[in-house]
């Protein structure tokens, strides 16, 4: 990624730089209209690569979103200078709003392997500096012509079918994935494996009831447990780690809050004296039981 990344600043350092140093040696010769075309054709796609990969490379959005803005419009004076006021103005606002795009692009959208838009992105950027440069060569010299009704309309449509066929086989493949789809599938997979199984203790028939309990990765084993009302219950929790959310028990139905379980076996006691359904959780309430008083 990074190889890549200083690949296409060298591209963009020298492909831009050659741009601007033609419209300044050429400033007597473009014409105004034909200028203002250039500098923002050159400031927005400069801008636009620059902001992404600041935005990739930085992975936060402050970032990428300022050094984007200040790239576009610095890009967009110099290369604007030779040709006018206008054409300043003209760069700079396209290069800003470009810059802030391209920052945007790069750190939001995340993609899992963003390598493969930074190579697509590089070769529009290519091709579209490529004829920019090729403008200025042939409209500041009299001895060449561009004939542009050569090219056909159809091989216009001809490359915007690929390109369209490229991203849809990005879309479709596991080379590309779409911002949230992995994170999703990824919290999903994780709420699936760390969801409890429902484990229950009947204790309502014993005269000294005793409750051996776990922790697992998954919450408390047992989960479920059925007590009798008014009969005096001992509780052994084994914390077998010192786990940061499992380091506190808490059952406020029955005055046991914020218990601090360290590693090891923790007792405690409670007397259930009212009939219902109680909850029991860890300090951070992420994982519960329940407590069934008959």
């Amino acid at each position: 990624m990074y190889m890549l990344s200083i690949f296409t600043i060298v591209i963009m350092s020298l492909m831009t730089g050659s741009s601007i140093f033609l419209l300044h040696r050429n400033k007597n010769k473009l014409a105004t209209l034909s200028g203002l075309v250039v500098v923002t054709v050159l400031t927005m796609m400069s801008g636009l690569l620059a902001g992404y990969i600041s935005g990739i490379l930085s992975g936060e959005l402050f970032f990428p979103v300022g050094l984007g803005t200040l790239i576009g419009f610095i890009l967009g004076f110099i290369a604007g200078q030779p040709i006018g006021i206008l054409a300043i103005l003209t760069g700079s606002a396209s290069g800003v709003v470009s810059g802030i795009m391209g920052a945007l692009l790069g750190a939001i959208l995340q993609f899992d392997n963003p390598t493969i838009i930074l190579g697509i992105l590089l070769g529009v950027y290519v091709i579209i500096l490529g004829l920019v440069l090729l403008f200025i060569i042939v409209d500041t010299n009299g001895k060449l012509t561009l004939d542009t009704k050569g090219i056909s309309p159809f091989n216009i449509l001809s490359a915007g079918l690929v390109l369209i066929a490229i991203f849809l086989f990005l879309y479709s493949s596991d080379l590309v994935k779409i911002p949230g789809e992995s994170e999703a599938a990824a919290t999903q997979e994780t709420n699936t494996s760390t969801t409890p199984k429902q484990t229950e203790l009947d204790i309502t028939k014993e005269t000294k009831p005793k409750i051996e309990m776990m922790i697992t990765p998954t919450g408390y084993s047992p989960n479920v447990i059925k007590v009798k009302k008014g009969v005096l219950v001992e509780l052994n929790i084994t914390n077998p780690g010192d786990n940061s959310c499992f380091s506190t028990f808490m059952m406020p139905a029955f005055d046991l809050d914020s218990v601090n379980l360290k590693a090891g076996t923790t007792k405690l006691t409670f007397t259930p004296d009212k009939e219902g359904e109680y909850t029991f959780s860890c300090g951070m309430n992420m994982f519960k039981g329940t407590v069934i008083v008959e």
